[in-house]
């Protein structure tokens, strides 16, 4: 009481009024006598005081400060200076059999096609956009042409080929990749991969026709059996909970994170168009909805970029738009206070009883967490920086002392205990592998994790029990569990969190839930061990497992060749049950050991031993004659994984996995005690470059020349020189340093690559995320054209110039090969024409095959 009435009587004989006092501002200047509010005090200044002289480094002695502690500050009751919490509405149930929220899905998706149809239309009347080309009326949209009906006005969908959906999805770019298309006359048929099927006449499924078959607005709805698992009937494993929950208009969604505290789940929505940015709380048990549009009415969000929770507070970063972290109360959703930051760009946040961390464009700052008073801005500075190892990360998670910081390029560990004011921490380890998202509980990290080859069948979600992550220093190594796809399709999220005993992921559009024990997992178990199959050829010849490819007559059919230039003995999945393993070599092998190993997963694990197996033969076998459990050891002994479970989820024939391909999914490699030169050149290719080959092209039922065994030999011949070189040290060396021995930057289909990381980029993606399915032609080279970017590119040389390639003639195949690499880069030509003659690429090239061939170090 006694401090108390000193303060009074000390307020009262100062120059200014208490409550005229405003919150400290460490931007601005201060005259002596101005008073300000600092972590609930009261300081006066006791003469001029400079940016950044915070009232924090007050002592005891007057001298080493200027400011001087007045008082504490009144208390202020929360009613006087903060807005009412929001208010929750009841969320309506339309989610049991009715399926009401599909088929209002299935009105707004099919009103959106009429209306970009009409669009489009009006568009194609106009002499400004459309043009003719060998007499037929076309027009361009992002780069690519459109034909146009020529009674209706409407745009063909060009089908450049049967697994590329890009030039639909550019006309409709609305759909997500939740949805799938399928062409049809120059149309296009939509279904949603989760509650949609192709049952016509009593299906669910959207189609446009731009032949004037459908009614008179071109687009077909069709929307009665719009249920999830509908084209199973079965219960799919997956819920998804609607965004309308959260008060998101699923038109306009763009949810950017996600979080849960108690019962509430909670998602940041930042829409670009249409609504307003807020956050979204739907409580599970009252089953209500709540939206907070900003810190006040006046103040409403313009966008959002993180949501974490800590506690009972939910902390909101909205620092790309209003340099701020808000917090509010998580059990009544009332805002409480903020901190004002300053960054370049939006903020990804982690926060924890010591620290809030922001991952802006430069750096991850390191501020104190300092409780705020009730509706103040409290400005924060960095007491530390993080340096990044491979640029801003999509992520942070706190693991004890230490912190993950996880981008899709790569991750980095850091030691928070290592943090001192104002210095820089580097990474203690930045070898981690690349994701994307992920969340934590007291036993597991679960990560979304790629294995940065720039495909959807590279993503996984990955389970690392945590206190073997900290035995092995922090790295991540073999996860305990992993999964690959839910109800039959690849994962996706780029948020999630660990709710329970269930995972939940967020897309742009959707919330997905799925308890753990119903996932189809990759098992690890450490420190175990189980029988390696040691296979006999000439037995299992008998059992009529074995047999000659490419062959003259080419009994097997060109669908059937898939090799990869990784490894030239291939091992890949026919089915859940049945493995194929084929040598595309010339050579005669000894003592093989079989490799394979999941996209992702940590270690390789040992198939079989074999104990030979001659030039171009083919062994298939059911898995469970390997291990009836599928269960096989790692090669450095450290435990056995299972693959029952991933391979339970394996749907197709043929290369299909799930509903994509298993070339994407499983990698193989061999040793053997055969000694021969083309074995050590073919273990010097790090391409991982798949090589298959087709009958069929644009829709046709025949192929311009049939494939022979000679023929499809030299193509793989010829892509696995084409490997060679781009793994060479001396191909890297000439593209990083383009510029200095040629004079000129590189220009290659459509882009100047200019910096190094550039140039890294550009041979990262061609070595990692390449293909080419091989189609025979009978003259000149096969046009070039994406499949997209999960299988790489149509590739075809026809005789002629396969034999100007065998003389050394390489000028032709080198331009080809150069609008081949810029396909894969760019998936879509850019809006330009695709007709370049790619002469830079084509000297870097030719050099460096040159060099090779004089050498003598060309495989073939």
């Amino acid at each position: 009481m006694r401090k108390k009435l000193l303060s009074i009587a000390v307020l009262l004989t100062t120059s200014s009024s208490l409550f005229a006092a405003e919150a400290y501002n460490p931007q601005k200047n201060y005259s002596a006598t101005e008073q300000v509010q600092f972590n609930g005090n009261i300081f006066e200044a006791q003469w001029w005081v400079n940016q950044n002289e915070s009232p924090a480094h007050i002592t005891q002695n007057s001298w080493e400060s200027p400011w001087v502690f007045i008082s504490e500050s009144e208390s202020v009751t929360p009613e006087d200076v903060l807005p009412l919490p929001p208010l929750a509405e009841v969320t309506p149930d339309i989610e049991q059999e009715s399926q009401v929220k599909y088929v209002q899905i299935m009105n707004e998706m099919a009103a959106q096609m009429v209306q970009r149809v009409n669009e489009l239309k009006k568009y194609a009347q106009n002499p400004d956009f459309y043009f003719f080309k060998n007499g037929k009326k076309f027009i361009e949209i992002n780069g690519i042409d459109y034909e146009v009906d020529a009674e209706h006005g409407t745009p063909i969908i060009p089908l450049r080929n049967w697994a590329d959906d890009s030039a639909t999805r550019n006309l409709f770019s609305f759909f997500d990749q939740d949805w799938e298309f399928s062409m049809y006359a120059g149309g296009a048929v939509v279904v949603n991969k989760t509650w949609g099927n192709y049952d016509w006449g009593n299906g669910c499924v959207l189609e446009y026709l731009p032949n004037g078959h459908l009614d008179s607005d071109y687009v077909l709805n069709e929307a009665l059996t719009c249920m999830d698992g509908s084209d199973k009937h079965e219960k799919p494993d997956v819920t998804s909970i609607a965004p309308y929950k959260f008060g998101v208009d699923a038109a306009h969604s763009n949810m950017v994170s996600i979080e849960q505290l108690g019962d509430k789940l909670i998602v940041a929505q930042s829409p670009s168009a249409g609504d307003s940015p807020m956050v979204g709380i739907y409580d599970t048990k009252a089953n209500t909805t709540t939206k907070i549009l900003g810190i006040s009415e006046a103040q409403p969000y313009k966008g959002l970029d993180d949501l974490r929770s800590h506690k009972s507070q939910l902390f909101v970063s909205a620092i790309g738009a209003h340099d701020r972290i808000d917090v509010f109360n998580g059990e009544t959703n009332q805002y409480q206070y903020s901190y004002a930051v300053q960054h370049n760009g939006s903020g990804k946040i982690a926060v924890n009883d010591q620290y809030i961390l922001v991952a802006d464009a430069d750096h991850i700052a390191v501020y104190h967490n300092t409780p705020a008073t009730l509706g103040e801005t409290k400005s924060l500075q960095p007491f530390a920086y993080l340096a990044y190892a491979h640029g801003r990360p999509s992520t942070l998670e706190f693991i004890g002392s230490k912190l993950l910081a996880g981008g899709s390029v790569g991750s980095a560990v850091y030691d928070l205990a290592a943090l001192s004011q104002n210095a820089t921490l580097q990474p203690m380890h930045k070898n981690l592998g690349a994701f994307e998202s992920m969340d934590a509980n007291d036993k597991y990290i679960f990560v979304k994790e790629n294995n940065g080859q720039h495909v959807d069948a590279t993503t996984r979600f990955a389970m690392y029990d945590i206190q073997q992550f900290i035995a092995n220093d922090y790295q991540f190594k073999d996860a305990a569990k992993a999964v690959y796809l839910l109800d039959h399709f690849w994962v996706n999220g780029h948020d999630l969190i660990i709710s329970d005993n269930e995972i939940i992921t967020l897309t742009n559009s959707i919330i997905e839930s799925t308890p753990l024990d119903k996932l189809d997992t990759l098992d690890f178990t450490p420190n175990a061990y189980v029988p390696t199959a040691q296979l006999e050829l000439d037995v299992l010849s008998n059992n009529g497992n074995v047999h000659k490819i490419l062959q003259d007559g080419l009994t097997e059919g060109a669908w059937s060749i898939s090799a990869n230039t990784d490894s030239m003995v291939n091992i890949r999945l026919l089915d859940r049950n049945t493995v194929e393993i084929t040598n595309f070599t010339e050579i005669d092998l000894i003592n093989l050991d079989l490799d394979i190993k999941a996209h992702s997963q940590h270690n390789w694990v040992r198939l079989a031993n074999l104990d030979k197996l001659p030039a171009y033969t083919r062994i298939t076998m059911p898995i469970a004659d390997l291990n009836i459990d599928k269960s096989f050891n790692t090669t450095d002994g450290s435990g056995v994984y299972n693959y029952t479970g991933m391979l339970s989820t394996l749907d197709g024939k043929g290369n299909t996995y799930g509903h994509y391909g298993t070339q994407h999914l499983i990698d193989s490699h061999f040793a053997t005690e055969t000694k021969h030169p083309l074995l050590d050149k073919l273990n010097k290719i790090t391409a991982t470059w798949d090589i298959s080959f087709t009958d069929m092209l644009l829709g046709e039922s025949n192929t311009e020349t049939p494939w022979d065994a000679k023929s499809i030999k030299r193509h793989i011949e010829l892509i696995t020189n084409v490997a060679y070189i781009f793994s060479s040290d001396n191909f890297k060396n000439k593209l990083i340093n383009y510029k200095e021995i040629y004079g000129h930057d590189l220009y290659l289909y459509g882009a100047t690559f200019k910096t190094q990381a550039q140039k890294e980029s550009l041979l990262n993606k061609t070595l990692n995320s390449n293909g080419f399915a091989n189609y025979r032609q009978a003259s000149g080279f096969q046009n070039t054209f994406s499949f997209g970017k999960s299988a790489g590119t149509v590739f075809g040389v026809s005789d002629k110039e396969l034999d100007k390639v065998d003389r050394g003639e390489m000028q032709d195949f080198a331009l080809y090969l150069g609008e081949q690499v810029g396909q894969n880069w760019y998936h879509d030509c850019p809006p330009v024409p695709c007709g370049w003659t790619e002469i830079h690429f084509a000297k870097l090239f030719i050099d460096v095959y040159n060099e090779l061939d004089k050498a003598g170090e060309l495989p073939y």
